[in-house]
């Protein structure tokens, strides 16, 4: 069977699988991965529910604007909220607009006529790129607009999102714009950014102009006096054959439509990046002043703000059913790519170790399949399936686990004694009894060892496995990164790396016992 038709079985029946475990209502809401989006994709998924007979079901904290967007022409995602300036230069690849109305008009049609797909009305803030630098800098230096900058630049370190530093509407356009050129920039997750700048470690970043942070950090953000930065007005983006299926829908986000302001965003965003709350909570405190008095109101600021008490112990055991649910998950996905590894890598060592010729080429692409960077092989896999999800996140576990495996294998085999073989031979063994009675017995304890590395190696990439939506102990990690909640980061990171630990001890207790029977 060629590669063309194994990935072909598995999407089918991965989808198989999907469709007889959901019903047809159900509506699918991401989110990219940071805060704002998360309370976004909140308000969304909690007013659907609130307002229509459909089951919400939540893909947070993907990947970035290019996996939400293929998502959403995939059928995987229904409906997630995007940004007009964002939908312009990285989708559409058009040259920006500083004119609101025109760019979400623009927008609008090119979605509706190239993707079929529906642009609500703007929700009412616009969540601009910013340059910020620390007050007290900015005050001493004199610095008021981005053009200010321009004649330090050159001694100055800037900390940018990753999708900044590439897009044409961050730092490279910002460079052709000003001639802005930072003597050094650095790759930050959208949650360590502010906290970096308020430390020293940078001392301009790219920020996002409703992030509650900038005030609670004392930052000041330049002012953009070429008028670079395109407006980004935050509106939902429905699949078009969703909303003619369920009309209601429309009218359920209706709600959203020119209700937050750049105000209120921000006090939404300190609420959870700063207070301690959760992104559901808030969104359900919005929908419940939105209620009771018509129009938004101050989340982040009473009673309702306060961090809950009980420190890291209550704080485990406030989400300890979570923990549970997220690890299950995380052991799904490293259990059920094991196991196909070592059906693919075993028969592959023992094939190369039978065919000496095969073995350089076999074992050189299973090295250089280590050296891709996993986000990079991750997302490749989620444009050649077009799906998000379990399938390409174990496509990639399988391909980082078969170098121990077909590694340890062809070793294992290669370390049989000639003497032995040669025994076999002379009882008049035929080759494959010879295999599984004599070579593999003995190949076990460093076939074993292989597995093991290849486990624990899985156990830790899959916790990357969040960015397309596939779940695990991961979920916790970018979200606690996207917010600078050291808690949250650590309530996936340890369950992961006991996790690892348990899963090494277990192999190495079996990996006795076969070297002591063995």
């Amino acid at each position: 069977m060629n590669g063309h038709a194994i990935r072909g079985v598995l999407i089918v029946c991965f989808c198989a699988m999907s469709a007889f475990a959901q019903d047809v209502d159900v509506v699918v809401v991401g989110s990219k991965n940071f805060t704002e989006q998360e309370i976004l994709g909140e308000l969304v998924a909690q007013l659907v529910e609130a307002h229509t007979d459909l089951r919400v079901e939540r893909r947070f904290g993907l990947g970035g604007t290019g996996v939400c967007h293929a998502a959403l022409q995939s059928g995987q995602l229904d409906v997630y909220v995007e940004y007009t300036g964002t939908a312009l230069l990285d989708i559409l690849k058009r040259a920006p607009g500083n004119h609101p109305d025109r760019v979400f008009r623009a927008v609008a049609e090119a979605y509706r006529d190239a993707f079929d797909c529906v642009w609500l009305p703007p929700i009412g803030f616009n969540n601009t790129y910013a340059i910020a630098v620390r007050e007290d800098t900015a005050e001493m230096r004199g610095w008021k607009t981005i053009s200010d900058l321009v004649p330090r630049a050159a001694r100055l370190t800037a900390g940018f999102t990753s999708e900044f530093a590439a897009r044409p509407d961050g730092y490279p356009g910002l460079r052709r714009a000003y001639g802005l050129e930072f003597g050094r920039t650095m790759d930050m997750d959208p949650g360590l950014m502010y906290s970096a700048l308020a430390a020293g470690q940078v001392d301009a970043i790219g920020a996002f102009a409703t992030d509650g942070r900038i005030e609670a950090y004392e930052l000041r953000v330049l002012e953009d006096d070429r008028a670079f930065f395109p407006p980004y007005d935050a509106a939902p983006v429905v699949r078009g054959e969703l909303l003619r299926r369920h009309p209601a829908l429309r009218m359920a986000l209706m709600p959203l439509a020119g209700t937050i302001g750049d105000a209120d965003m921000r006090r939404m965003n300190h609420a959870v990046d700063e207070l301690g709350q959760s992104p559901a909570q808030v969104a359900r405190e919005w929908i419940a002043a939105r209620q009771v008095r018509g129009r938004s109101g101050a989340i982040g600021s009473g009673q309702s703000a306060v961090r809950p008490a009980g420190g890291l112990f209550g704080f485990v055991m406030r989400r300890r059913g979570q923990v549970l649910v997220k690890t299950l998950e995380h052991i799904r996905l490293t259990t059920l790519a094991v196991a196909i590894a070592v059906l693919i890598g075993v028969p592959a060592g023992v094939a190369i170790h039978r065919y000496s010729a095969a073995a350089a080429p076999v074992l050189a692409i299973s090295e250089v399949m280590q050296t891709i960077p996993s986000l990079a092989m991750l997302a490749f896999l989620f444009a050649l399936y077009g799906l998000l999800g379990v399938v390409p996140a174990v496509t990639a576990l399988i391909l980082y686990a078969l170098l121990p495996i077909v590694l340890n294998t062809h070793t294992g085999l290669k370390e049989v004694s000639p003497g032995l073989i040669e025994a076999a031979n002379g009882m008049g063994m035929s080759g494959r009894q010879r295999l599984l009675m004599v070579e593999l017995p003995l190949a076990l304890p460093v076939m074993v060892a292989g597995i093991r590395t290849a486990a624990v190696w899985t156990v830790g990439i899959a916790t990357l496995s969040t960015y397309i939506g596939a779940g695990g102990l991961g979920d916790f990690i970018s979200r606690g990164l996207a917010r600078n909640d050291a808690r949250l980061t650590l309530l996936g990171a340890v369950p992961a790396a006991l996790l690892a630990v348990l899963l090494s001890l277990a192999i190495r207790w079996a990996e006795r016992r076969v070297k002591v029977w063995a």
